[in-house]
């Protein structure tokens, strides 16, 4: 989850940061996709129920059996992309499926007006129809603005000087009411879209506000647990070690009392940094409490734990709070054992913490080390 910027809408109506268009058009085919199919059987349906229309108005047999081959292959198209849908698991694929489709029956609807001699204003009522379903069924604007341009240019140009009775004044009004409808409809296709992006950015943003913390930008202790359970039943399943870093800022008072706190959520910050340029992007960290951190380091053993907290510790002895003070943390590694609870896991990890708190500060105590010593 990035910042608020990637989440910017371009003039195409799509976010500008295209992983995130991405992972919008994928939720949007899982909400949208037991509709979809259904949308499309109703199309084909529809559109077949107009040769009844066309059985009492086409003379020409020929002209007759045109149409129906047109229709019942449209239909069965209708079929065949609603079947297909349910095995779609790709938006980018399924937007290309539904911008051929609506190619398709802009095409055979200005093939099957070709058939008739002479029309009527209810054909301009079904080049209405025609851009409201375009329209309608989920798409990209872009896509939906090209098919909609293309049904419109080819009906004017050709099929329309058909229409009984009409003049040319008449049809260069009737053009531009249909203009102002298509505009009306892009309008609402448009506002439509943005707004269904615009919903599914402030979904994101309070996602991230949930589970992270607000000085830091790394995980709260909340989303942390959340994670350490996934991991740990993980690692339980397939015999995967897994460690635990507990971490805190040594004499954190001191720094607060003595340079303020503004002084002290810098210090947080510039930790908080150092500690993200030495952790894997697999690595869990969190900020466990004022001024405690944890660290879950999937399949990862206990000296390899170790080495690298101790890289961390030397990273962190750079950061100053002035000339004369350097900053230095103290360092608790467990290692999960066999069938180990979560609870248990961390309960031990701060143990170990405070160990090292206990032993003077600004070292790594780890497990093993202290079993050593008891023997």
């Amino acid at each position: 989850m990035g910042d608020k910027n990637n989440y910017d809408i371009s003039f195409l109506c799509e976010f500008k940061d295209r992983n995130i268009e991405k992972e919008f058009l994928n939720y949007e085919l899982k909400r949208n996709a037991k509709v979809i199919g259904p949308i499309i059987i109703i199309y084909g349906l529809v559109y077949f129920v107009f040769v009844v229309s066309d059985y009492f108005s086409i003379m020409n047999t020929q002209s007759f059996q045109f149409i129906l081959t047109v229709r019942l292959i449209f239909l069965s198209s209708s079929v065949l992309i609603y079947m297909g849908m349910k095995f779609i698991n790709n938006y980018d694929i399924m937007i290309y499926l539904i911008t051929a489709y609506e190619f398709v029956a802009v095409l055979a609807f200005l093939m099957i007006i070709n058939q008739y001699e002479t029309l009527t204003f209810l054909s301009i009522l079904s080049v209405v129809a025609m851009n409201a379903a375009i329209f309608i069924t989920p798409n990209k604007l872009i896509n939906a603005q090209f098919i909609s341009l293309f049904l419109n240019i080819a009906f004017f140009v050709f099929p329309a000087n058909h229409i009984y009775g009409i003049d040319t004044s008449v049809l260069i009004k009737t053009i531009l009411y249909v203009i102002m409808i298509v505009t009306y409809c892009n309008i609402g296709f448009y506002l439509n879209n943005y707004y269904k992006r615009k919903q599914y950015a402030d979904s994101l943003e309070l996602l991230r506000l949930s589970i992270t913390d607000s000085l830091t930008g790394i995980f709260n202790r909340a989303k942390f647990n959340e994670e350490l359970k996934k991991w740990t039943d993980y690692c339980s399943r397939y015999e995967s070690d897994i460690s635990l870093v507990f971490f805190d800022i040594d004499n954190f008072k001191r720094v607060n009392d003595n340079y303020g706190h503004m002084t002290g959520d810098k210090v947080i910050q510039d930790i908080v940094l150092s500690i993200q340029n030495k952790i894997r992007s697999t690595d869990i960290f969190a900020r466990w409490g004022g001024e405690e951190f944890v660290i879950l380091l999937p399949n990862t053993g206990n000296d390899q734990a170790a080495e690298m907290a101790e890289r961390m510790r030397i990273a962190i002895e750079k950061i100053t709070v002035s000339e004369s003070e350097n900053i230095t943390c103290s360092f608790g590694i467990a290692t999960l054992r066999e069938n180990e609870s979560s609870e248990s896991f961390i309960k031990r990890g701060d143990k170990l913490l405070y160990e090292a708190k206990r032993r003077g500060k600004n070292i790594v105590v780890y497990e093993m080390e202290v079993l050593e010593e008891v023997r």
